[in-house]
């Protein structure tokens, strides 16, 4: 690169080359246009061609694209509305050809109108380097935390409820006043303002909708979220379920998980529930679901020392990322989970992927040493062997 352009370039960005940093501003603009809009149609978006009332990072996503575009001989520049189109198709099929791995090329930004999974997910990163920004995601955790917390007088109880709640998450896509009702009993303890903190954590993690006596919902059968009328499939990421009825009891009111906590806690957790529910029977005691407060989502004490670190323990962190790249490019271990063996467990649907794996290790490119990336299927399948060796 000749010293003029690399002049020019610095002034824009040190990192303009990388464009999973242009594909994080973008997606981090449309969340925050989202947030702004209060859920308003994105297949009819305002913005026109100026910049005027957009978010700061889309403006810097859309700036990138400019310089890129110009670097790439392109006559005419993108507009901004040519970029929320853009949106909507594959990153390998973009004008403007973009740096990425092969296992990302065909991921979507945004899909029926709405920003996808893969786009909440960058969004996720992008945002949680400002620490003004705030998404119902970061908001649920630290009310579950807080709940969790306030309902217990030792460690090991704050542990007991966290897992309790957050297992509540996956079991629970959709729940009633009911459900509400119990949680109160089980969580009474009660913030500055005579709520219990319970139920403040359900009502950000859940919209009402109004429905008394037996509401028969349309869900998917495999993963419990509710479908659309004009959807067969639940869109959740590797679930096969079909569409299937179900009969849910209520006073007045029935509960819908709220989208990000759905794509951040529910739809994730559905890989490590069946982790759970795979090598619990052999392991009962021995098996910790979300260990350390979520440091490692699972913990197995093979020797049942009750002490990581002493004896044999493995521990594992479940990831269901869309992007190899942007997983292993962020992907840290906690330190706490000082175990003997520590793996970094795929989602089966996303360790089948083509290119997925290599992709990822290419990225992580041995930042984190010591730990072993496996399929969900090949852990469970080392675990109940060594749980079988054990005794």
């Amino acid at each position: 690169m000749d010293a003029s352009r690399s002049a020019r370039l610095a002034q824009v960005s040190l990192d303009l080359s990388d464009d999973y940093m242009t594909v994080q501003l973008l997606a981090a603009g449309l969340a925050r246009i989202q947030i702004d809009q209060h859920g308003a149609m994105w297949s009819s978006p305002s913005p026109g061609a100026g910049t005027v009332g957009l978010p700061s990072a889309w403006n810097a996503g859309v700036s990138r694209l400019w310089w890129r575009a110009l670097e790439s001989g392109m006559r005419q520049l993108p507009t901004h509305m040519d970029v929320f189109a853009w949106c909507a198709q594959p990153l390998g099929r973009w004008p403007v050809a973009l740096g990425i791995t092969e296992s990302d090329r065909g991921l979507l930004l945004v899909e029926e109108g709405r920003p996808s999974a893969f786009a909440d997910e960058v969004a996720r990163l992008a945002l949680a380097k400002d620490p003004e920004a705030e998404l119902v995601e970061n908001r649920s955790f630290g009310l579950l935390m807080s709940t969790a917390d306030r309902n217990a007088d030792r460690e090991a109880e704050v542990q007991k409820n966290y897992v309790d709640l957050r297992g509540f998450l996956i079991e629970k896509a959709i729940a009633s006043d009911l459900d509400l009702a119990d949680l109160i009993r089980r969580f009474p303890a009660k913030n500055a303002h005579g709520q219990p903190w319970v139920k403040e954590w359900f009502l950000h993690a859940y919209q009402p909708r109004p429905a008394a006596g037996v509401t028969r919902l349309e869900v998917c059968g495999g993963c419990g979220n509710l479908l659309s009328s004009s959807h067969v499939h639940c869109g959740t990421p590797g679930c096969e379920g079909r569409a299937t009825v179900r009969t849910v009891e209520s006073m007045s009111e029935l509960y819908v998980q709220r989208r990000a906590v759905r794509r951040f806690f529910h739809d994730p957790g559905l890989s490590e529930q069946r982790i759970f529910d795979a090598v619990r029977p052999s392991l009962r005691g021995r098996m910790h679901p979300w260990w350390g407060m979520d440091a490692v989502d699972v913990a197995i004490d093979f020797d049942g020392t009750g002490q990581m670190g002493d004896g044999e323990w493995w521990a594992a962190d479940v990831k269901d990322h869309a992007s190899a790249a942007l997983l292993g490019r962020n992907f840290q271990w906690d330190r706490r989970a000082d175990a003997r063996r520590r793996f970094l467990v795929i989602a089966q649907h996303r360790f089948e992927t083509r290119d997925y794996v290599n992709d990822l290790k290419g990225a992580m490119d041995g930042r984190v040493q010591g730990v072993e990336i496996v399929g969900e299927d090949d852990f469970i399948k080392a675990v109940l062997r060594r749980a079988s060796e054990r005794g």
